[in-house]
């Protein structure tokens, strides 16, 4: 079961069988910026009182088949020095940083049948980069019905200092008018469904799971040189808004359950593991395309 969830935690790169069912490829050599913004609102470390927030500032740019992004996560905390984290009653951490470059492309074979093609890089920090990379690839051959239903399957490998891993990859997704009207699609990480209600307004629910694994600075209080890891199941929906055709932006509460933090020394063993309480958060992204 430990080896399960490490697995599952590491695939944090890309989400699977990014394409939606019945979708058509799509327009290369195109460029697009987008800026988000994710605020968790206050948990409580289980067993003590102290509670713990953070908002995460993004930005991204996509060309082709290509994404590089960034994002910088500023956590606020009450009663700190109660969490059991951290040596000498100190803060645990309070910035954390995440480079992360992704390519993903799709081979149509014929009518029916898709290939698709993925892999990342990326480095999830506290300062110092060293131990924080990670290597994630998968690939997928998705087969396309003609009442809108898909079924994918594949296999997906990937290295970090914690673990590495080859899990297979299914999924099931179903899209009869493309953007409009309802679509869904079930697998991991994530599973939804869609409504567009036109070609400018459409909303979504979503279930899926969240993970992080970020190296600690080399002078951490809570591990010298290792490992904190953050995940948790996220209960969500959101709205997407297209004013123009060159701009879109979604919004939207989401639920985190099942939140388990765990610490991990510079020797990659599992040290420490903390349960948090369920808590609220709300996300808002903004997309340019040129």
């Amino acid at each position: 079961m430990k080896r399960l969830c490490l697995t599952m935690l590491c695939f944090f790169f890309i989400p699977f069988f990014s394409t939606p069912a019945g979708a058509q490829p799509p327009v290369q050599d195109k460029i697009s910026i987008t800026t988000g913004y994710d605020h968790r609102f206050n948990s409580r470390i289980r067993g003590t009182d102290a509670k713990t927030s953070f908002s995460r500032y993004e930005i991204a740019g996509s060309y082709s088949y290509y994404n590089l992004s960034y994002d910088y996560t500023d956590y606020s905390w009450d009663k700190a020095r109660d969490s059991g984290l951290a040596a000498r009653g100190k803060t645990p951490w309070t910035g954390l940083h995440r480079v992360s470059l992704r390519a993903r492309k799709n081979f149509f074979l014929n009518q029916k049948w898709m290939f698709n093609l993925g892999g990342a890089v990326g480095s999830y920090f506290e300062k110092e980069m060293s131990d924080s990379f990670g290597l994630r690839a998968d690939f997928s051959f998705i087969r396309i019905f003609d009442n809108g239903w898909s079924a994918g399957f594949g296999a997906g490998g990937v290295y970090h200092p914690v673990t590495s891993r080859i899990l297979p990859l299914i999924t099931i997704g179903y899209a009869p008018t493309g953007d409009q009207g309802l679509s869904a699609r079930a697998g991991f990480p994530e599973t939804n469904i869609r409504y567009g209600f036109n070609e400018n307004l459409a909303a979504r629910a979503y279930l899926g799971y969240t993970a992080r694994i970020y190296r600690l600075k080399n002078n951490s209080p809570v591990r010298e040189k290792g490992y904190f890891s953050d995940q948790a199941l996220k209960l969500g929906m959101e709205m997407e808004l297209r004013p123009v055709q060159s701009m879109s932006f979604a919004f939207g509460p989401y639920y985190l359950m099942e939140r388990k933090w765990r610490i991990y020394d510079k020797s990659k063993d599992r040290v420490q593991k903390e349960k948090l309480k369920s808590s609220p958060g709300i996300m808002m992204n903004l997309t340019w395309k040129f």
